[in-house]
């Protein structure tokens, strides 16, 4: 039997989504000897590491739909447009998560973090893992959004500046079939980031003048790794989950009815093609 894979995107506040199909795979027995995430994919495989059902609804919904989440709370107690560490404080007071299963679990789970120092991507695996929480805010710190983390002296934020969908990282990892959830609509297009943004992380960014770069093309990284996933998928290789309407979401939104149906959409999404997962991993 093939080594099989789960993959998951970010997306900001979307990841709710993420977080309904988690639930549904921990419902059905649904179970993976490798996992990858970037940014909120990654904060949403901790709970399904750990098997912690209630925990992926308070990291996909309770978590941000509160003031300090998103906007001038942040703002102006973080100094930060998105409220990390808040967010992951009220996850662990809500919902602790249980480190013990966490650990034991023989399913792998990689966090993306893009190192400042040097540019490049670099994955933290369960044994780096660190119960200050540190790992899972670095790879939810959004570029110029939120502050960078330091680890061990170096400073990191989303790996999703470069590996948005980590399908490369599985493969390397000896993946032969991968399963990607996607936060993303049918015919979404990831857009050029504005001229104003790559000029802004210039300016923040003097030093390490690859963080705009790497910028500049992030859209043509993401439309790379789609077209692997897709590719993979005409081979039988990929299976991908992905919404199946448009609810209107952004990565901002905050509104608690509006991500709980997102949330459940997840679910009820992934409950209908169950026979089909079980089947495409079980070939």
């Amino acid at each position: 039997m093939s080594k099989n894979g789960l993959i998951c995107e970010g997306g900001g506040t979307k990841a709710a989504y993420t977080a309904g199909v988690l639930e549904c795979f921990l419902d059905y027995g649904i179970e993976f000897p490798y996992t990858a995430g970037i940014s909120a994919g990654a904060f949403c495989l901790l709970a399904y590491v750990s098997k912690q059902k209630d925990r992926l609804r308070v990291t996909g919904v309770d978590s941000t739909c509160r003031k300090e989440a998103v906007g001038l709370y942040p703002i102006l107690h973080e100094k930060t447009i998105f409220g990390i560490n808040s967010t992951y404080d009220f996850v662990e007071e809500k919902a602790p998560l249980d480190i013990e299963v966490f650990r034991n679990n023989p399913c792998e789970l990689e966090m993306g973090l893009y190192n400042i120092e040097n540019g490049e991507i670099e994955y933290f695996n369960k044994a780096m893992y660190r119960e200050d929480g540190s790992v899972v805010k670095a790879a939810c710190s959004l570029l110029m959004l939120t502050r960078s983390v330091v680890i061990d002296g170096k400073r990191y934020m989303d790996g999703g500046l470069i590996d948005m969908i980590p399908v490369e990282r599985a493969i390397n990892q000896g993946c032969e079939k991968v399963v990607f959830i996607s936060t993303k609509e049918e015919n979404y297009v990831r857009k050029e980031a504005g001229k104003w943004q790559v000029n802004l992380a210039k300016r923040i960014y003097r030093k390490e003048p690859y963080v705009a770069k790497d910028l500049s093309i992030r859209h043509l990284n993401y439309q790379k790794q789609w077209d692997c996933i897709k590719n993979l998928e005409k081979e039988g290789k990929a299976l991908i989950l992905r919404p199946s309407m448009d609810m209107g979401i952004t990565r901002y939104t905050t509104d608690s009815d509006k991500l709980g149906k997102w949330y459940d959409l997840g679910y009820e999404d992934t409950k209908k093609r169950i026979e089909e997962i079980r089947s495409f991993l079980n070939d």
